[in-house]
């Protein structure tokens, strides 16, 4: 009776693990991406600017946040062929070497997702709604940041690159890259967006366990103008 109730209990020790698991590690599937269409490549560069002031009560739905992940950092080309570097050439952001290190993780009232290019989903790294470590630091914060539904905080993972100052300042210079795609993306859709580097990058790294080879580098609160 005792052997039994040993395995009784390890058996509900396992599923609560598994059950916390999945509370984290859930999946959000968006829908497809569109190719075609959209607004001229003049008319959006001519509308370019920074916007600071969000509708805190219109949100982003799915459809147009996956839109503007995939011209952001997505797959472009799905059946090309791998690089001489091994991950396929397939980005709609370039990157030094094909190395694709920049991250996008997407912040929101409900929790931090990682943005998975190879499938189009969002797949959850932490509940919890923390965009006040976005908004920046305890001596200095950018309010304004919270009233957006969203904020994407691009992230230079340099793990299994040379260690090299070369090889960092590339990196900065590909998350600079994909922010500018987001900035363009959020035009063409009517979404108001600012490119910052203010955050709390410490927190942000304690928060989500980065090492000192995963580094928060830019970010931009997206949502629709007041």
């Amino acid at each position: 009776m005792k052997f039994t109730n040993s395995f009784l209990k390890i058996g509900v020790l396992v599923n609560m693990v598994m059950m916390t698991s999945n509370m984290i590690a859930q999946e959000r599937k968006l829908p497809d991406p569109v190719f075609k269409g959209g607004m001229p490549m003049n008319e959006v560069v001519a509308k370019r600017h920074s916007v600071r002031d969000f509708d805190p009560d219109r949100k982003i739905d799915d459809a147009v946040l996956g839109q503007l992940l995939w011209m952001t950092l997505g797959v472009n080309r799905p059946d090309a062929a791998p690089s001489q570097f091994g991950a396929p050439i397939n980005r709609c952001n370039p990157t030094a070497r094909n190395w694709q290190e920049i991250h996008a993780y997407v912040f929101g009232k409900d929790g931090i997702w990682e943005y998975i290019p190879s499938a189009h989903s969002l797949s959850k790294v932490k509940d919890g709604d923390h965009r006040a470590l976005v908004a920046g630091t305890k001596e200095f914060a950018q309010e304004f940041v919270i009233d957006a539904p969203y904020s994407i905080v691009f992230v230079a993972d340099l793990r299994g690159l040379p260690e090299n100052e070369q090889v960092r300042n590339m990196a900065m210079i590909d998350a600079g890259i994909a922010c500018e795609n987001l900035n363009l993306a959020c035009v063409s859709l009517g979404i108001a967006t600012v490119p910052r580097a203010t955050m709390d990058a410490a927190s942000i790294s304690s928060l989500l366990g980065f090492d000192a080879l995963r580094i928060p580098v830019m970010n931009n609160p997206i949502g629709y103008p007041r």
